[in-house]
């Protein structure tokens, strides 16, 4: 029995075009179609057909940035040396909210900063028409963990001493947006 790994060709599930596939990207739109597929290792295909949500405000022949988008709620339990602001990290989190994540390359302080400024400034989800985007090279798998370090580069900014943070993040599913 052969154990070596086998290699697919990316093909459109719905017209079998082929897709253009960089390194490291995990997700497409078909250029013949316009059907957006993703890796799927659970598919014999090793795709499934994806929906992508594009943002209103892509300026015309401008390309978007795709962001994986999910509603969550956060449980946290802090510990502090001194200044507690257990209080306001509380008051804050007591509401669901929206991770907006980075699926394009950068930087993991880009997508920290990145995330926390559209948690707490969230951009309108208005829809648009379909557009360009940069490659989408972050898996939706990698959602949560990234969600995680959002919260605590939320919870690390509060101007109290950070001892310990223990967080339960509950998300709802994942959705695949491009925008602005």
């Amino acid at each position: 029995m052969n154990n070596s790994p086998a290699l697919l060709p990316l093909q459109c599930l719905k017209c079998q075009s082929a897709l253009p596939a960089g390194v490291d990207e995990v997700a497409w739109v078909c250029p013949t179609c316009g059907q957006a597929l993703i890796l799927d290792d659970g598919q014999p295909s090793g795709l499934s057909l994806l929906t992508i949500q594009y943002g209103a405000g892509i300026p015309s022949g401008g390309r978007g940035r795709p962001f994986w988008v999910a509603q969550g709620t956060v449980v946290l339990q802090r510990e502090t040396y001194s200044g507690n602001q257990s209080q306001q990290a509380s008051e804050f989190w007591q509401s669901a909210r929206i991770f907006m994540v980075p699926a394009y390359a950068c930087g993991l302080d880009d997508l920290i900063g990145q995330g926390m400024q559209l948690i707490n400034q969230p951009p309108s989800l208005g829809v648009g028409q379909p557009a360009p985007f940069l490659p989408v090279t972050l898996a939706a798998e990698d959602l949560r963990p990234m969600a995680e370090f959002i919260v605590m580069g939320i919870e690390a900014a509060r101007r109290d001493d950070l001892k310990a943070l223990k967080i339960q993040l509950n998300l709802g599913p994942a959705a695949l947006w491009v925008l602005a």
